[in-house]
């Protein structure tokens, strides 16, 4: 590859930059979207996988330390030579550069690279795995330009590579070392990820905003507090719900919905109505009647003509709780004296399913996102957190309190972090609690 990106292959010293900026160009864009799957893929399967990567990395040492024979799984190919006939430079350059910024279309002499790979799955963050896998495209294109420089021949530069190689070996054996330990180290390997945010309760996430209600001398209010930004306090204002600009939360009247950034008033919804939850245009709450809690969804596709329907009543004995509502479903819960469920329904179909029901523990506030549900589950001396992916009958448990002075209520969920208020009952006070699962 380096005798390619030569003058005398290019044609010239000018042509032969334009060359190494377009296979640097597309070595880092093509393994930053590697890195970016990868790390899609670590999200939808979770981030439990941290020490299977850890031990697939003690492995790759092992092997080439020489200690162990495994082979590897290779595409012994290389870039299509005649593209530099009928393509134009700026063309094949790319493309030769996004061939082996990919990685896996070419081949692959040692094990760090798929290391690498299950590592960014393990991170269940494309952002940070694209970033990753950036530098390894850009480390591709390093090696393209650095042999020519200061050689009149390039292939000579490689040869003297290669008799470090003995060395090199050292270096990626010590890396993948390294890279095992702190896999094996890092607080994600076995279990969630637990923090106290403070003081608050009934949160709501939306991407990287955050909202959560706040009681205090003056009385309640609630706050947004987008990632990077300053927060903003809506005087007045709880059990707030956020979906993206916008802001639902309720006030003495009723229900608001205001653009959170310039507080600007969108629609307004008088009565006894309360626990909104917001995915606009929709909006559900549950309205309160002398005989009935109801839950409904207003659909403001047309402002100035809302509609409304109605998904149940429950007589006023039993409690509806916080619905939750996203991606076409509503969530809720229900409890009453023989027991508590928690619901899903589809709104286009109007499917109903029970995700969860007991006769002992109380189930509750459950949350959405396009592929997971959330919900609590309180016993009479702990409380756990659960949640279950759409499709699946299997359930998991992602956080845990213990004793009878602590309590889980509401919940938020976001990709792959959740948020719970945690109401300490000898204290009185509520916590909000994030857990990245």
């Amino acid at each position: 590859m380096v005798e390619t990106f030569t003058p005398a292959v290019c044609g010239s010293k000018r042509r032969q930059r334009v060359a190494l900026a377009g296979f640097a160009t597309g070595a880092v864009v093509a393994s930053a979207l590697v890195g970016a799957l990868l790390g899609a893929l670590g999200a939808l399967i979770g981030r439990q996988v941290a020490l299977g990567v850890a031990a697939l990395a003690v492995l790759a040492a092992a092997r080439e330390a020489g200690l162990v024979r495994i082979p590897l799984p290779q595409m012994r190919r290389q870039v299509p030579e005649r593209w530099r006939a009928e393509l134009p430079l700026p063309v094949w350059s790319v493309g030769y550069g996004a061939g082996l910024g990919a990685g896996f279309l070419t081949f692959q002499p040692v094990a760090t690279f798929w290391v690498a790979c299950a590592a960014a799955v393990a991170l269940a963050d494309p952002g940070t795995a694209a970033a990753c896998f950036a530098a390894y495209g850009a480390g591709r294109a390093v090696m393209a330009a650095w042999p020519g420089r200061g050689h009149t021949d390039p292939t000579a530069a490689v040869e003297s590579l290669v008799r470090r190689r003995r060395l090199l070996l050292v270096g990626n054996v010590t890396a993948l070392l390294v890279c095992a330990g702190l896999l094996a180290a890092a607080p994600s390997a076995g279990a969630a990820q637990a923090q106290g945010l403070g003081s608050g309760l009934d949160p709501s996430a939306a991407g990287s905003v955050l909202s959560r209600a706040r009681m205090g001398a003056g009385g309640s209010s609630v706050l947004v507090e987008p990632q990077g930004e300053s927060p903003i306090a809506i005087p007045g204002g709880a059990a707030p719900s956020v979906d993206g600009d916008l802001l639902a939360y309720e006030d003495s009247q009723g229900v608001k919905v205001i653009n959170w950034r310039t507080r600007a008033l969108v629609q307004r919804l008088d009565g006894d109505v309360s626990k909104p939850a917001l995915d606009w245009p929709l909006l559900a709450v549950v309205r309160k009647d002398s005989t009935y809690r109801r839950l409904v969804i207003v659909d403001y596709t047309n402002p100035g003509a809302p509609t409304e329907r109605q998904i149940l009543r429950v007589k006023l004995s039993n409690e509806l709780g916080r619905p939750a509502l996203a991606h076409g479903r509503v969530a809720w819960d229900y409890v009453w004296p023989g027991g508590s469920r928690i619901y899903t329904q589809v709104l286009a179909t109007g499917k109903r399913t029970i995700v969860a029901k007991s006769s002992i523990a109380v189930l509750a506030n459950p949350s959405l996102t396009r592929s997971r549900i959330l919900w609590v589950v309180q016993y009479s001396r702990s409380c756990a957190l659960r949640m279950r992916r759409f499709g699946s009958s299997a359930t998991k448990g992602i956080y845990k309190t213990k004793g009878h002075t602590k309590l889980l209520w509401t919940t938020a969920l976001t990709g792959r972090t959740a948020y719970v208020t945690q109401w300490s009952l000898k204290t009185r006070a509520s916590t909000l609690v994030r857990v990245i699962f």
